[in-house]
């Protein structure tokens, strides 16, 4: 599930805590100063809807669901001056108290009863498409054992990802984020609320948006970027990965001096934040860890000792049989030379014609035995010749490939 998928994730409280409660940044806290079963209710074969009546038509998450006093009224006898012992009074239902409704419409002797307060959801929910599908209320509200009722008996994001997911299952339910949560104007999820900040859990992908997270992200962003982008836009991620303003704890004290063991472990690691041709190669240039045949024409960039990138023997002819040979590494992955080195490098020592480089007479063959008599040869040749002609003088009978 690419998209709805976050919504497990964004319901859960801060810093990744199971699916205990409903989140209190998408359900605000609640005042509920009733007293009630749903449980009694229940075993007397009551329907939900007998009370919630103006559940099935509802479409917004924020209507006010809570029976009104008229609907008690219906099976209830209701005496608000207490003349009737055999009555319910106010106290039958509700926690006296203050704060009750100043102008209360109902005259009644008892004192005043505790309001109840409960803020909108941030959150779109439609009753009404629910029940139009035939979705039982009790596949979501399950009550047979609950007297109040308040947020810890609201549906989980787990319950309703077995229909909203990409999968399509039994009732095709959309798996759009939106479908569900608040979006800002231009798509992202919304994030920022009075209640609170709403930020993944962890519980689906690993994802829980603690200290650590910032530095160990990256294996949730590389499994699907596109869901990171259900929050994010790029130039979030560009603040840290232009690799011009490095945070610092990105890099620990006296990376300088350790970053080779990472960069040769896992050289993309490194491009996702630096650019191997601007950055790298001009720090290893000023720091005369590279070739001086690597850098340009211009003396701006001399190297200032001999070469301290590679070890003792890297191209040395007479240690070609040994592992830590450079022929070793560029056959293995040429592509991590190419990052420091031009071309001219390597001719200056595989070069065929005499003149190329200060030791162009050297003409180290590249090649294995026998390469010009094989198939190998003709059919790199006959694809581009001009690779060949690089090396090779035009007159040179091994362009033949014979």
């Amino acid at each position: 599930m690419r998209a709805l998928v976050i919504l497990c994730l964004l319901t859960a409280p801060l810093f990744g805590v199971a699916w205990a409660s409903p989140s209190e940044v998408i359900f605000p806290p609640q005042k509920m100063p009733l007293k009630f079963s749903h449980a009694r209710h229940l075993k007397h074969q009551i329907e939900c809807d007998f009370c919630h009546e103006q559940a099935p038509s509802s479409r917004t998450g924020s209507d006010d669901l809570i029976p009104k006093e008229e609907v008690c009224a219906t099976c209830h006898q209701i005496d608000h001056e207490g003349k009737n012992p055999k009555a319910m009074s106010c106290a039958s239902c509700h926690i006296l108290g203050e704060g009750a409704i100043a102008n209360s419409p109902v005259p009644t002797s008892e004192p005043p009863v505790a309001p109840v307060e409960m803020p909108p959801p941030n959150l779109h929910f439609d009753h009404q498409a629910h029940v139009e599908r035939q979705v039982a209320c009790t596949r979501c509200h399950d009550m047979k054992n609950v007297d109040l009722a308040g947020r810890a008996q609201l549906p989980q994001m787990s319950l309703c990802l077995s229909c909203h997911n990409s999968l399509r299952g039994k009732l095709d339910a959309p798996s759009r984020c939106s479908t569900c949560h608040l979006v800002e104007p231009d798509g992202k999820l919304q994030q920022h609320f009075p209640s609170g900040t709403l930020t993944p859990s962890g519980n689906l992908r690993g994802d829980a948006h603690t200290l650590e997270f910032r530095t160990n992200h990256a294996a949730v962003a590389r499994d699907d970027e596109r869901y990171c982008e259900n929050c994010h836009r790029k130039d979030f991620c560009l603040s840290c990965h232009n690799g011009i303003v490095k945070p610092l704890d990105i890099h620990g004290n006296d990376y300088v001096s350790r970053h080779a063991i990472d960069a040769r472990r896992n050289t993309p690691d490194c491009s996702s934040c630096h650019r191997a041709q601007t950055f790298c190669l001009g720090c290893h240039q000023r720091l005369g860890v590279t070739d001086l045949a690597t850098a340009s024409s211009s003396t701006a960039f001399q190297p200032l000792g001999t070469k301290r990138f590679h070890p003792d023997g890297w191209a040395d002819p007479s240690a070609a049989h040994q592992p830590n040979h450079h022929a070793w590494q560029a056959q293995r992955n040429i592509k991590s030379c190419i990052s420091c080195h031009r071309e001219e490098t390597c001719l200056e020592c595989h070069g065929a014609k005499s003149g190329i480089g200060a030791l162009g007479k050297m003409q180290v063959n590249p090649h294995p035995v026998g390469f010009a008599r094989s198939p190998r040869c003709q059919s790199l040749k006959d694809k581009n010749e001009r690779v060949c002609i690089r090396c090779h003088a035009p007159t040179d009978t091994h362009l033949k490939c014979q």
